[in-house]
């Protein structure tokens, strides 16, 4: 899995010379630590963490998960649960709904104020969210106090888009690795610690051995047992489709899910936030997705859409690699090559072995 050291001074804005200097090694020891190549002595932990503003398990990345908080204003604003929204569209198209933390909330609701071209924010479930102003029609805040949202006669017609509230991006890393080996690409869960992918598995999945308990305990009963896994099954392929899919909505009620994508996805995202197009500039051109680099290409026209949707963790991971292109020196880029043959090459994934895209 690795630590974290880059992800925290990434956000720190540091390069690896400074943290480096703040640790009291050279620049090719601390990258050692970074690519995980040697293990971080505890005095140099201790430095690191104070320089950074985290705790040593933070810069390790064995931190307890990050969860979803109801009723608890201690939680940091990203992972206090509000409730829901529900987006309806002039165009008919099916809406969406989405679980949000109060900062989205804060954030969204900020943004239909101003005159923008796209709302953009994050969910609980592993989705980051483009929506075009002027597609919409109504935007509904549900909070948690009640059982419904969007209009209350029209509760039963709604889809929830993320149907798991599990904000850390550690954990998608996860539910990637776990599909990526169902589709047979490889085996990437041993990349986890063992407990942290068992963890997981247990929420999105249920084994063979927990349905003979099921059964045995009488939850389940043995006719309705096929029923059941059926069911369970779509709702853990569905959980699993949110850690690879990128989905683009139409405003004439086409969708489309791109299933592989193999590209920086925050570059793709920073195309969509609205601080790069402000409305009363000149019109942007058309955004550009390459979610297959020189492969496969998509070029889509934001006025035809009703919103996109990507993964929230391929977009963190994307721009912590943006911005640390923009911190990396000439010292580092040298002994970043110097060091090239030695450092464990990540394994590669195979594609999927049905059709990666499609309009429904």
């Amino acid at each position: 899995m690795g630590n974290r050291l880059k992800y925290h001074r990434v956000n720190n804005a540091k390069t690896q010379a400074e943290a480096a200097k703040a640790a009291d090694v050279t620049q090719p020891t601390y990258q050692r630590w970074e690519t995980d190549r040697v293990e971080v002595p505890k005095a140099a932990l201790a430095k690191l963490a104070k320089y950074f503003k985290a705790t040593p398990a933070e810069l390790l990345g064995t931190h307890p998960p990050l969860r979803a908080a109801s009723y608890d204003d201690s939680a940091p604003l990203d992972l206090q649960y509000y409730g829901e929204i529900a987006v309806h569209f002039m165009s008919g198209s099916e809406p969406l709904v989405l679980s949000i933390s109060e900062a989205a909330r804060i954030s969204a609701y900020s943004q239909l104020h101003e005159n923008r071209r796209f709302i953009t924010f994050k969910d609980l479930g592993n989705r980051s969210v483009a929506i075009r102003r002027e597609a919409i029609s109504e935007f509904y805040f549900s909070s948690e106090a009640y059982d419904w949202y969007g209009p209350e006669e029209e509760h039963d017609n709604y889809k929830l888009g993320t149907p798991i509230q599990m904000p850390d991006t550690r954990d998608w890393d996860v539910i990637e690795a776990i599909y990526d080996e169902e589709i047979g690409a490889g085996d990437f869960t041993s990349d986890y610690p063992k407990e942290q992918v068992e963890r997981v598995s247990k929420a999105i999945m249920i084994t063979e051995g927990q349905w003979n308990k099921l059964v045995t305990d009488g939850h389940v009963k043995l006719e309705e047992l096929e029923t059941e896994k059926a069911a369970r099954a779509a709702d853990t392929a569905e959980i699993l489709a949110l850690a690879h899919t990128v989905t683009i909505q139409f405003s004439n009620g086409k969708r489309r899910e791109i299933g592989y994508v193999d590209c920086n996805l925050f570059e793709c995202w920073e195309q969509l936030e609205d601080e790069h197009h402000p409305y009363g500039d000149p019109e942007p051109g058309l955004i550009r997705l390459p979610y297959e680099g020189y492969h496969q290409t998509v070029f889509l026209n934001p006025e035809a859409l009703d919103y996109v949707s990507f993964p929230t963790h391929k977009v963190e991971g994307g721009r912590i690699e943006s911005y640390d292109d923009g911190l990396t020196d000439e010292g580092e880029i040298e002994a970043a090559r110097d060091d090239a043959k030695a450092i464990k090459q990540p394994k590669a994934k195979k594609k999927p072995p049905t059709e990666k895209s499609g309009t429904k």
